[in-house]
C-alpha cells in the first residue's frame, strides 16, 4: 500500500479509477470529505466526448468554476493524490462494467464494493443543445431571417439566436415577476435597436405574459432597418410594437418600464441611460461599446494608474473598466440597484459585459456617490458624460 493512503481499501479503488482510466472504461468518478474532516470538499470528474476528442470536467468546491484537463490518466491520478483529493474519505468510481464504492462509517472503518454499473453506454458530451426559454419557431425569427420558413434556426445564425435566447433567459430571471403582476401597460423602449433582434424578443416575451398588451418602441438612426422591423412587427401581430427613425434625445423622456440599449457606441450609451432615468425606468440592460470618453483623459493624469496607463492597449481598458464603474456608482446614487453580467459566450464578441439594474428603495445612495467621487480623483479623469447629463439629479 502506498504511503499516500490511509488503508488498503482506499489504495485499491484508487488503483481501480487507474485501471479504468488506462482501459479507457471511465466514466465519472466523485469524491468527497465527511463532516469529520475540516477541509469539507466535493468533487468531480467527467469524461466529456466532442468529436474524436476525450476531455476530463473537473468541478470541486474550492474551484470557482469548472475546468477541462487533457484526458491523461498519469496526470489525473498526480492530481488525485494531492490534498484536498488525498483526504477523500467517501468516493464512486463509474466505468463501463461497473460501479465501485469506498466509503467510511463513523469510526472511521473503511469499505470499499462493486456494484453494476449505472453509467453503462452513457456518453457524455459537451456540445449538447441547451433547452432555451426561447423557442426557435417564434415567426419574428423567420421574419428576421434568423430561422427558415420550418422553424428551424440557419446555421450561420446560430451565434445570433444564442445571444438573443441568452438575453430572454436574463430578462425571465429579472423583470419576469414584474412583468406578470404589473397592472398597467408595460413599456419598452430599445435605444440604438438596430436590426431589433432583442427589441422584438423582449416584446414577445412581454406580450406572452402580461396581463395587457404592451407599448414597445425601437429607435435607429438607420432607415431601411426600422422600415424591415416595421414591417415585420406588422406581419406578425405585434401591433403595440413601433420602430422609429431618429436619434437619442436624452431631453425628450417617455415613460419606461424596460429600457434597452446595447452596444451603443461611447458616450451614446450615456444619453440613453440619461433618458431611461428621466423616464422613470424601472428595469434597465445596457451593454456598452466603443468607451472612449474616459481613456483619453486619464493618458496622462499622473495618478496611481500610471504603471497602466503607459501602455495604450492596458489604458484603454482600464479606462473601460473605469468608465462602466462610475457608471454603475452613479446609477446607484440616483436609486438604481446594479449588477454586471456576461452578456453572451466571448467567442460571439468580446464586448459581452452588460449593466443591468432595476429601480430600488433599500441601497446607499449617498455612499455610492462619495464613491463614485473618489474613483473621479483617483483614475484622474474630469468628465464623464452620465455626470453631464444628469448634474442636476447627483450630488
Amino acid at each position: 500500500m502506498s504511503d499516500i493512503w490511509r488503508n488498503a481499501q482506499q489504495a485499491a479503488f484508487v488503483k481501480q479509477l487507474e485501471n479504468a482510466l488506462q482501459d479507457s472504461s471511465f466514466k465519472r468518478v466523485t469524491f468527497s470529505a465527511k463532516a469529520k474532516n475540516a477541509d469539507k470538499f466535493k468533487a468531480s470528474f467527467d469524461l466529456v466526448v466532442g468529436g474524436s476528442k476525450k476531455i476530463i470536467k473537473h468541478e470541486a468546491s474550492h474551484l470557482s468554476d469548472a475546468e477541462t484537463l487533457n484526458y491523461d490518466p498519469q496526470a489525473i491520478i498526480a492530481l488525485i493524490k494531492a490534498e484536498p483529493y488525498a483526504g477523500f474519505r467517501a468516493a464512486t468510481l463509474f466505468t463501463q462494467d461497473k460501479d465501485f464504492h469506498y466509503t467510511e462509517n463513523r469510526k472511521g472503518e473503511p469499505s470499499f464494493y462493486p456494484a453494476k454499473a449505472t453509467m453503462r453506454d452513457v456518453v457524455q458530451t459537451h456540445n449538447k443543445p441547451k433547452n432555451y426559454l426561447l423557442s426557435e419557431n417564434r415567426p419574428y425569427l423567420r421574419g428576421l431571417g434568423v430561422a427558415d420558413q420550418r422553424g428551424h434556426i440557419i446555421k450561420k445564425y446560430h451565434p445570433k439566436f444564442r445571444q438573443i435566447a441568452n438575453f430572454v433567459e436574463i430578462i425571465d430571471r429579472d423583470i419576469g415577476t414584474f412583468v406578470e403582476t404589473a397592472d398597467h401597460p408595460i413599456s419598452i423602449l430599445d435605444l440604438g435597436c438596430g436590426k431589433g433582434y432583442l427589441t422584438f424578443a423582449t416584446y414577445d416575451y412581454v406580450a406572452e405574459r402580461a396581463r395587457h398588451t404592451p407599448i414597445g418602441q425601437g429607435i435607429d438612426i438607420k432607415e431601411n432597418v426600422i422600415d424591415l422591423c416595421n414591417e415585420i412587427a406588422g406581419d406578425v401581430g405585434f401591433d403595440g410594437l413601433k420602430f422609429i427613425n431618429a436619434r437619442i434625445d436624452k431631453n425628450q423622456p417617455k415613460n419606461v418600464d424596460i429600457l434597452i440599449a446595447l452596444h451603443a457606441c461611447d458616450t451614446a450609451t450615456d444619453d440613453a441611460l440619461a433618458l431611461g432615468i428621466r423616464a422613470d425606468m424601472q428595469y434597465f440592460f445596457c451593454a456598452p461599446c466603443c468607451q472612449a470618453e474616459i481613456s483619453r483623459q486619464i493618458g496622462n493624469a499622473g495618478t496611481t494608474f500610471d504603471m497602466v496607463n503607459q501602455y495604450p492597449l492596458m489604458r484603454r481598458r482600464q479606462a473601460d473598466l473605469i468608465t462602466d464603474t462610475a457608471r454603475a456608482l452613479m446609477l446607484t446614487a440616483l436609486g438604481y440597484e446594479v449588477k454586471f453580467l456576461e452578456f453572451t459566450p466571448l467567442e460571439h464578441t468580446a464586448k459581452n459585459v452588460m449593466l443591468a439594474g432595476k429601480k430600488s428603495d433599500k441601497i446607499d445612495r449617498a455612499k455610492a456617490w462619495a464613491d463614485y467621487l473618489e474613483l473621479k480623483k483617483s483614475s484622474g479623469f474630469e468628465k464623464h458624460a452620465l455626470e453631464e447629463n444628469l448634474r442636476d439629479l447627483l450630488g
